[in-house]
């Protein structure tokens, strides 16, 4: 026996009805009541919407688990099943949950991310379903922060609390709002760094950081414009310019000698990790090597050594051990006579312009300057 469906059924009653009025007559009261029965039925059956099948069916049957999940206050489970249900019928309503279940996470930036997603795919019958959603958009928005972290050195991992939001550089990101919240800086060698900020709803914070290493060294580098110079650090042992030491962060004194100047003593100031190049000039030569010293004091050193060389060469003995009579011996003939042949005194020599001498055509020589000639 053939099957008729729902529809077809229907459809006969219909035509039934309709040959029984024209029977009847319209002027019949049974015609009447027959036409208002046959008014009260659907003029057509309307289309059963077909079952899902497949993926689709799928995609229900985890959301409607998804859905008592939430209701049992379980809301991670449920945004599993969610995003499972998603990736099968690509829903936005599916979207629109999961951001539902990402705020009672407390998840407030990945909820935003969802939520956004949400508006830009949803059609707007589905939009009409979700009343007050740019009020709830603002509201989850107003929970999170733009933040900004900058540290000087690359590859840092900073974390909110315990969770980890990324590496420095890092870029600019949301993260949740907070009162106090720990952000922390760390980098293996370096010692960590931690700074307690509120991070404002709705706003947005630059943090900065600047890690110190855990080596408390600097390497001092030292150069010299005097070659062979020698520097010593702090006391230590002297080292030829240019030169590299290692040593600790703070002040230090730093000796240069150099052969024909005065020694130079330093202070240097060395950071943590800092690498830093000091030119040491030498101090300034000893007298007796500077140019102006024998040209504007030769002529009074050549005069007292003059005066000296005389003493020493001309001076007579004693009458018993000498060896040449006194007054036999004239000078010059300009510069020397015999006075008083008693008392053998010689009258002071006068210095030449050039302080020059012999004593048998020989020079005397006081310093490096000559200074007396005498005859005999």
């Amino acid at each position: 026996m053939r099957r008729v469906n729902g529809s077809s059924r229907m459809r006969a009653a219909q035509l039934r009805c309709h040959a029984i009025a024209a029977w009847a007559g319209r002027a019949s009261r049974l015609w009447l009541l027959l036409f208002a029965f046959c008014a009260a039925l659907p003029r057509s059956a309307t289309a059963q919407p077909a079952a899902p099948t497949g993926d689709a069916a799928k995609a229900d049957a985890l959301k409607a688990e998804a859905d008592a999940l939430m209701g049992n206050i379980r809301y991670d489970e449920a945004l599993a099943k969610y995003a499972e249900a998603y990736k099968l019928s690509a829903n936005p309503a599916l979207l629109y949950n999961q951001g539902r279940a990402l705020e009672s996470l407390g998840r407030y930036p990945e909820s935003l991310a969802m939520l956004k997603a949400f508006d830009a795919k949803a059609s707007p019958e589905l939009h009409a379903r979700v009343p007050n959603f740019q009020k709830l958009l603002a509201d989850v928005e107003g929970r999170t922060t733009l933040l900004t972290v900058k540290v000087s050195q690359p590859g840092a991992s900073i974390k909110i609390g315990s969770t980890v939001i990324g590496t420095s550089p890092l870029a600019t990101l949301r993260v949740n709002a907070e009162k106090n919240a720990k952000v922390e800086v760390t980098l293996e060698g370096y010692d960590s760094e931690t700074q307690e900020v509120e991070l404002p709803g709705g706003g947005e914070k630059t943090l900065s950081f600047e890690l110190l290493s855990k080596d408390k060294t600097g390497l001092l580098i030292i150069e010299s414009p005097v070659k062979g110079a020698t520097v010593s650090v702090d006391g230590m042992t002297s080292r030829q310019v240019p030169t590299e030491v290692k040593l600790p962060a703070g002040k230090h004194t730093v000796e240069l000698k150099a052969v024909g100047y005065e020694d130079n003593t330093v202070d240097v100031v060395l950071g943590v990790g800092q690498r830093k190049v000091v030119t040491i000039e030498p101090g300034e030569p000893p007298v007796y090597e500077r140019w102006w010293f024998w040209t504007l004091w030769g002529g009074a050193l050549a005069a007292g050594g003059g005066a000296v060389g005389i003493y020493a060469a001309l001076t007579e003995g004693d009458p018993d051990k000498g060896t040449i009579p006194p007054c036999q011996v004239r000078v010059t003939a300009e510069d020397a006579a015999c006075t008083d042949a008693a008392a053998g005194a010689f009258r002071p020599m006068r210095s030449h312009g050039s302080g020059l001498r012999e004593v048998r055509g020989l020079p005397i020589m006081i310093g490096p300057v000559p200074v007396l000639t005498v005859h005999f």
